[in-house]
This record gives structure tokens, C-alpha cells and sequence, in this order.
């Protein structure tokens, strides 16, 4: 049986830099962002937020590379249930070649990657 997850995205401009000033995973996808959640912040949510920087292309390039990986990285999420960790803050950045790359290998790249952490 599959458990119920709640996603919440990073707000503020605070919490962004505080996440960028932790830890980071590379891929030839994206990088990956992590840091330890505070004291006062939630522990059952996964608190994540994809991103796609204005120099990657125009809005429709971008909301379609932030869409692609927010849904892959949910996926992956579910297919990893026991080994993802929901102590750390997340901000996943997408690089130019995940737009023309196959979904699957998207989710596989994010699986290799979330197992690390």
C-alpha cells in the first residue's frame, strides 16, 4: 500500500538561500539542494521545490522543464517510500538537458540520486 505524502514548496527567498547554503548533489539533469529541517518546521511534509532558471529558455521551455520534474521527482519519491528522507529541505534545479530527455530516465536519475542522500 502506498502512503499518502504532502508536498509543500519552499517559500520565501529566506528559506531558498538557507537550503542553497546546505548540501548539494550534481547530475548531468539537475542539481540537487538538501539541508536539515528546523526545529519548528514540519516532519511528515516533504518540503521541496522544483526550479527552472530564467536562462534555460522562455516560460513555456521552463514551466514544461519544472512541470517534468516535479512530476519525476514524485514518482520517485513513491518508488523509494522507506528511503527518502523527510528530515531535509529540498530545491531540485533543472539543467538544459532535461528538456529533451526521456521521463523515464529522469526518474531513474532522481531514484540513484534520492538514495544517496
Amino acid at each position: 500500500m502506498q502512503k499518502k505524502f504532502s508536498f509543500e514548496s519552499l517559500s520565501g527567498s529566506k528559506e531558498f538561500k538557507e537550503v542553497l547554503s546546505g548540501k548539494k548533489l550534481n547530475s548531468h539533469l539537475f542539481t540537487i539542494f538538501y539541508k536539515s529541517k528546523n526545529f519548528n518546521d514540519k516532519k511528515n511534509s516533504i518540503q521541496l521545490s522544483c526550479v527552472a532558471a530564467k536562462k534555460l529558455g522562455n516560460a513555456v521551455k521552463r514551466n514544461k522543464m519544472r512541470r517534468r520534474l516535479k512530476m519525476a521527482t514524485r514518482k520517485a519519491i513513491l518508488e523509494i517510500q522507506k528511503k527518502f528522507k523527510k528530515k531535509f529541505k529540498y530545491a531540485i534545479f533543472a539543467k538544459p538537458k532535461i528538456y529533451e530527455e526521456n521521463y523515464q530516465n529522469i526518474v531513474n536519475e532522481l531514484i540513484t540520486k534520492l538514495k544517496l542522500i
